[in-house]
């Protein structure tokens, strides 16, 4: 069975638990396998941009929907972006003077500044997105290339549902495996990207 879509992995989770009367509940299954690998999980393949604008006067702008973590955040001006530093909330230092944010933090679902903005500003988050597969938004990355990771953490959800152990050590660690092998290739790709750049380096003379 294809496992490439939401409806497909729905599908699956009821055939391998052989069971025809689970179809309102393997959407719960998938929510709490995503919830887990929200937690787990930072695969290249889950970052993404989003553009945002900083409105006049303001301080805060409102994270996206999708957003997970944090990675980087741009301003944008006439010479390309410039990167704005991340800060703790304990150490921003708060100025009632507007002008262009100089350092940003996360307060309350929102992108917070050390100023309010003189103007408007577009900014640019580079974040790790929030998995959240539905009948909407059928397929993602992880879906794709990672099925077994979906299928197994799905079940592992399930097994405590039908109250059954000996399906819950089986599926955890299916679930524990697929997991390992998601980050070592994850590993992998990051190792390939350090022996580009340092070819790169030593030809500079750095």
């Amino acid at each position: 069975m294809a496992l490439s879509t939401y409806a497909d992995l729905k599908a699956a989770i009821a055939d391998w638990l052989e069971r025809g009367d689970l179809a309102d509940r393997t959407g719960d299954f998938i929510a709490l396998a995503e919830s887990r690998l929200n937690r787990v999980l930072r695969l290249r393949m889950m970052e993404a941009e989003e553009a945002l604008t900083a409105g006049v006067g303001l301080r805060t702008v409102s994270l996206p929907a999708a957003f997970r973590e944090p990675i980087a955040l741009w301003i944008l001006d006439s010479g390309g972006r410039t990167p704005l530093r991340f800060m703790d909330p304990a150490s921003l230092t708060i100025s009632a003077t507007a002008g262009a944010p100089q350092a940003w933090t996360l307060n309350a679902g929102a992108i917070a500044f050390d100023r309010p903005c003189d103007r408007a500003y577009g900014l640019t988050l580079r974040m790790v997105g929030r998995l959240a597969l539905s009948e909407a938004q059928p397929s993602n990355a992880v879906l794709t290339d990672y099925p077994d990771l979906y299928l197994f953490g799905a079940l592992v959800e399930a097994a405590p549902y039908l109250r059954d152990a000996e399906l819950l050590s089986l599926f955890m660690a299916r679930f524990e495996a697929a997991l390992a092998e998601a980050r070592a290739k994850e590993a992998r790709g990051k190792a390939l990207a350090t022996l580009g750049v340092e070819p790169l380096l030593l030809a500079s003379g750095a």
